[in-house]
């Protein structure tokens, strides 16, 4: 149904909140010691640049040791006056001391700088102790930025919410007579929000007798303070969620681990204060002792050097059956959180919360932080025309048997049937056609493609072939020798040469489990050797140019170790012999449903090619359908940074800023990076970005800002008197181009590097910007569609009302899109956390939205159908959030957003709605030619974040200025 607001689960301050806190500071005499210790053994010149010492593991430390202190140092200056943590009670100056002292310990990397440690110890104990302070801290202390944009004060990011959650900790959230308590977790300081989880945890039962296995899960609750473009309002964004907790073994993935949660009712170190929250620290695979152990764990590392590890669980002994402290044991509660790289079954409780179930805990929620905060007020639709049209035509609907019918009925529903089926494949030959057009104009009337296939050809490979053949309107091949096809059909001629995949696709390591680094990076190389010459071969004994290779590789947890993966040293073979490829894991079967692995299996293929074809560069772009503001001649350019952190796998570091680029008329999209003079065809910018030098890539923040600006200064002048909509995202390049980040966004100004804002008409008068952003790191909201009490999921656009009805002075919209197909089986009233009880007779996982219970405690529902099922992955529509930074004078924001919008809607090549508008979307996907997949990251809700800090923009510091 149409719904025509949404409701966004973010909360305003409702008073003044002044905090009566303990605080300690950083003591001034300390600095220039500690950072001698940290930069000893440097050049000259680093040294004197130095500014900033890691304070990564020691946040990491307190988040295990003392749970219950707030640390808000990240990137802000430690002045006197300015704290570092803060805490509701003193903690015991003596035993944070060991704390730093330990970390001191582990500060230096050379020789010199260890040398060094003692007497930087003494030289703190002579100087300033630590001390704390009691001060009274304004929880909305801010100030407004000359875009009328609110700045919180930097602690706030993390005292405001860990105020919020504090106000939730311990207490129950009751539906149906159902019931879960919340707690707070220690959180990294770096994500800057605070977390609860509900405990005990719930549990999910599958099987029966002897097979019968329990599933534990808890409910997550996570509170942000963020801010809004040209906003002077403060909010609290809030994320509700799953946390899963493993069982038995425990078998991690790269060099993060698993998050352990610590509950313990004594202090994890003697001398210090029982905590609260739950302390987190994380298990990984040691290679020295060929066992799991607990980070900084090791002899000489922190947790021994504070002597905590006697209270924590063995974990050599944890990792084996995980479950053993769920409930408590020898005073200390711990869980492990599951990761979906871990090896063995899958978690069978499904991942998220349905709309429903997320607004009743939100209202819980907001019950909670009365009188403190109240809800964000709802978001009214933008009416923009509907969706985008599509080229392609839609199937008719076929009329389906229903149980209930009698015999005349069926009779009659037949013929009904074999219409529509007839005129479906009138349809689908019209759509083959059109896309088969596209796809010649694409590859110029010539396609011929590589297929590495597995086992006897008779499982993916023969599907692959049968998929082309129907979605281009083929005619059936004809037997070939040498797996050899050829098909010619209106202006073009596709060729595969199908082939096994044999070694290409083997584990690297030649049996052995690379070491990451040099040993890692020799091994892909060798692979890449091999791809390349195969594919050369290949063409040569063929005599073809080949543009593009599917292959059938198994996915990421098939292979143990993951430097074992050999995915990406396959596509940069690929890249090499100048070919796009695109990869498919083998067919399901063997499973309980097998109609349902064949479907998924003829889905895996039809998305394989399609994906395909759009890297050779064939797309249909939606055609909008706002009825004015929108010139014919538009281009859309879209800035990205394809960048990447030295980690276990990849110790090189990758920082290349590209444009892409879709103009009207053209064949082809069309992509620059950073460097090049000219456009090329994106298929081209795909395989110049497998062969990215690293070594190119600036290695320090200032070199990337600068060679970021300069690129997007170049490009920008070639769009001087063309009509142009320029879109960035906020999570990929704020770091770098601070014009974008909210405290430093002005209307229709941008600036480039070190240049004075300017206002955007001195790069073109017929420019416009717009910056996106997402749900990454809570910048928004979760939301959901509501009408009264109905709650449910729409697409539309929408904003913050003003009152007047006028969108021409709104900058700041919002995008939400349908439930996908894939999802179209999974009812909005589904439930996780407790039972909820619906008198009507539709089925539990009926697709359509169905109406909430608006009673607190539901027990007016009692006696209905229980929608209580764990077991279904959840889905929800994020919030894009679209600022519209710069526009020509006269013209309506709103439009622009209501494109972008309809930009989401490319129906024509995916069966859902984009994550991000088209021309973004293809921006995004270079990544992987670039990256290597990075699936250790994919785990059960814990962001990249959550984990011990990575070297890069992540990396907490204390900012030692003198």
């Amino acid at each position: 149904m149409r719904y025509d607001y949404t409701q966004p689960a973010a909360f305003v301050a409702a008073r003044e909140l002044i905090l009566p806190l303990q605080t300690l500071t950083f003591p001034a005499s300390w600095r220039r010691p500690i950072l001698d210790l940290y930069t000893a053994g440097w050049r000259e010149e680093s040294r004197a640049r130095a500014k900033q010492v890691p304070i990564g593991r020691l946040n990491a430390l307190l988040r295990t040791a003392a749970p219950d202190l707030v640390s808000t140092a990240t990137r802000a200056n430690l002045e006197e006056g300015n704290p570092w943590l803060f805490a509701t009670k003193p903690f015991p100056e003596q035993i944070l001391r060991t704390f730093i002292n330990a970390w001191l310990h582990d500060l230096p990397k050379s020789d010199d700088g260890k040398a060094l440690i003692l007497p930087t110890i003494e030289k703190l104990d002579a100087a300033t102790a630590l001390k704390w302070a009691p001060k009274p801290v304004d929880l909305l202390a801010h100030k407004l930025s000359d875009g009328n944009t609110l700045v919180p004060e930097p602690h706030l990011f993390s005292l405001l919410p860990d105020h919020a959650a504090a106000l939730i900790a311990g207490q129950v959230y009751e539906h149906c007579k159902g019931s879960v308590r919340f707690r707070q977790v220690a959180v990294n300081p770096v994500n800057g929000y605070a977390e609860l989880i509900s405990w005990p945890p719930l549990e999910h039962h599958t099987g029966r007798g002897a097979n019968m296995r329990t599933w534990y899960y808890s409910a997550t609750i996570k509170i942000a303070l963020r801010t809004t473009p040209f906003d002077p309002t403060m909010r609290l964004h809030v994320d509700t969620g799953i946390r899963r907790w493993t069982t038995g073994e425990v078998h991690t993935k790269g060099r993060f681990g698993a998050s352990t949660y610590l509950l313990s009712t004594s202090p994890f170190v003697v001398g210090a204060l029982t905590p609260q929250k739950f302390a987190v620290a994380h298990l990984l695979w040691d290679p020295g002792t060929k066992d799991m152990g607990w980070r900084q764990g090791g002899p000489g590392q922190l947790l021994t050097r504070v002597a905590a590890l006697e209270h924590l669980p063995p974990p050599e002994q944890l990792a084996r059956k995980s479950e053993a402290w769920m409930f408590g044991r020898d005073g200390v509660t711990a869980a492990v959180t599951y990761h979906t790289t871990m090896r063995g079954p899958d978690h069978e409780v499904g991942p998220g919360l349905m709309p429903a179930e997320r607004s009743r805990l939100t209202d819980w929620i907001g019950r909670c932080l009365q009188p403190d905060f109240v809800l964000d007020k709802p978001l009214t639709r933008v009416v923009i025309g509907g969706k985008a049209s599509k080229s392609l035509k839609e199937l008719e609907s076929v009329p389906q048997a229903k149980p209930s019918m009698t015999e005349t009925e069926l009779q009659e529903l037949a013929p009904k049937q074999e219409a529509a089926h007839a005129s479906n494949t009138v349809i689908a030959k019209e759509n083959a056609h059109a896309r088969r057009q596209q796809l010649a104009d694409a590859v110029t009337g010539q396609l011929s493609v590589v297929l590495l296939y597995q086992a006897d050809g008779k499982g993916m490979r023969d599907r692959l072939l049968n998929t082309v053949e129907r979605l281009l309107d083929l005619p059936p091949r004809e037997p070939a020798a040498g797996d050899t096809w050829t098909w010619s059909a209106d202006g073009l001629t596709l060729k595969i040469y199908a082939r096994r995949l044999g070694q290409l696709g083997a584990p690297l390591g030649n049996g052995t489990n690379p070491k990451p680094g040099k040993n890692h990076d020799e091994h892909i190389r060798e692979r890449r050797r091999l791809v390349a010459s195969t594919l050369k071969d290949l063409a040569e004994e063929v005599g073809d140019t080949p543009q593009l290779t599917l292959v059938e590789l198994e996915g990421p947890k098939k292979f143990k170790v993951r430097t074992t993966d050999p995915k990406f040293a396959i596509r940069m073979g690929c890249a090499d012999a100048n070919m796009v490829s695109q990869f498919i894991q083998p067919d399901l079967v063997g499973g309980k449903k097998p109609d349902k692995d064949e479907t998924n299996n003829e889905h895996r293929a039809e998305a394989a090619w399609l994906d395909g074809f759009r890297q050779l560069g064939v797309r249909f772009v939606p055609l909008h359908r706002l009825k004015e503001g929108i010139p014919d001649d538009l281009q859309q350019l879209a800035f990205w940074i394809v960048k990447r952190r030295g980690d276990d796998t990849n110790t090189h570091q990758v920082f290349v800023p590209i444009a892409v680029l879709i103009r009207p008329g053209q064949q082809h999209i069309m992509g620059k990076a950073d460097g090049m003079s000219k456009w090329m065809p994106y298929p081209d910018l795909l395989k110049h970005l497998a062969g990215t030098n690293y070594r190119a890539s600036p290695a320090n923040e200032d070199e990337q800002k600068e060679r970021l600006a300069a690129f997007i200064r170049s490009t920008l002048t070639q769009f001087r008197n063309t009509q142009t909509l320029v879109v960035t995202e906020a999570h990929n390049i704020r770091y770098r181009l601070p014009t974008i980040q909210n405290a430093h966004m002005l209307p229709d100004q941008l600036q480039l590097g070190d240049m004075r804002p300017q206002r955007i008409g001195l790069f073109g008068k017929k420019i416009r910007l717009v910056r996106i952003g997402g749900s990454d790191r809570l910048e928004t909201p979760e939301a959901w569609a509501f009408d009264g009490d109905r709650v449910g999921v729409s697409d539309g656009l929408w904003r913050r009302d003003d009152g007047t009805g006028n969108t021409a002075e709104t900058r700041v919209f919002y995008s939400t899109v349908d439930k996908p197909a894939t999802h179209s089986g999974i009812g909005i009233d589904l439930a996780k956390l407790t039972p909820h009880y619906k008198n009507d007779s539709r089925k539990a996982n009926e697709p359509d939205e169905t109406e909430a219970d608006p009673s607190p405690d539901g027990d007016k529902k009692e006696g209905g159908r229980n929608y209580l099922d764990p077991s279904k992955g959840a889905w929800n529509a994020e919030l894009l959030e679209f600022a519209v930074v710069a526009y020509p004078m006269g013209e309506d924001p709103a439009i622009w957003a209501g494109f972008l919008h309809q930009q989401r809607h490319c129906f024509d090549d995916y069966r859902a709605a984009l994550g991000r508008p088209l021309i973004l979307h293809v921006a995004r996907l270079a990544n992987e030619y670039a990256l290597p997949a990075d699936e250790t990251l994919e785990d059960d809700g814990v962001d990249p974040e959550e984990q011990p800090e990575p070297e890069g923009d992540l990396q907490l510091a204390l900012d030692l200025e003198f």
